[in-house]
Order: C-alpha cells, then structure tokens, then sequence
C-alpha cells in the first residue's frame, strides 16, 4: 500500500470515529472515558494518516505527542492541535480499566 493510499484509509478510519462523536453529545449517556476515547482514536489516526501523506513511517503508539512532536519536526504546524494531546489517557488503557483507572 502506498503512503497516500494509508494516509486515505487512516483518514477514512478517523472520519467514522469524528462521524461517532457527532452523535456523543449526551453525557447522560456517554461516559466521559467513551467520548475521550473516540477523540483520542480520531486524533492519532488523523495524526498518522498525515504521517503517511509525507512518507513517514510513525509508531504503532498511542501517544498523540510523539506522534505530533514526530511531525513538528518533519516540519508540520500542529501548534493548533495540542490540546489533543491530552487525550492520550483515554487511549486503550483507560477505556478498559474503566472509570476508576487502573
């Protein structure tokens, strides 16, 4: 698979997560670990997806600020974008331990 054919299928898989948040807006419903998590998926496959747009081979991790320092220093203004990185917590990790942590 080449690099722009990743970056459309990473991108694809983050639309459908960002297409999930769309329908999150009840927090009576949705615990704040569910929401965080699909915001944390969309961004690091976003993250990746633009990765694979410029050829970079990025980690199979789910830390949003290695994944965006990756791309500030491939040059990228991801300034706007670091209040993502906060989300990393609700990475997989989170989502399974539950509220509580683990």
């Amino acid at each position: 698979m080449s690099d722009l054919e990743q970056a459309v299928e990473l991108a694809g898989a983050a639309e459908r997560d960002i297409s999930a948040l769309r329908g999150m807006g009840d927090a009576t419903v949705f615990a704040d670990e569910i929401f965080g998590f699909h915001v944390q998926q969309a961004a690091e496959k976003l993250f990746r997806a633009w990765l694979a747009s410029q050829g970079e081979t990025y980690p199979l991790s789910h830390d949003l600020a290695a994944l965006s320092d990756m791309l500030s220093t491939g040059g990228a203004d991801v300034a706007r974008f670091n209040g993502l990185v906060d989300y990393t917590r609700y990475a997989v990790r989170l989502r399974y331990a539950g509220a509580q942590g683990d």
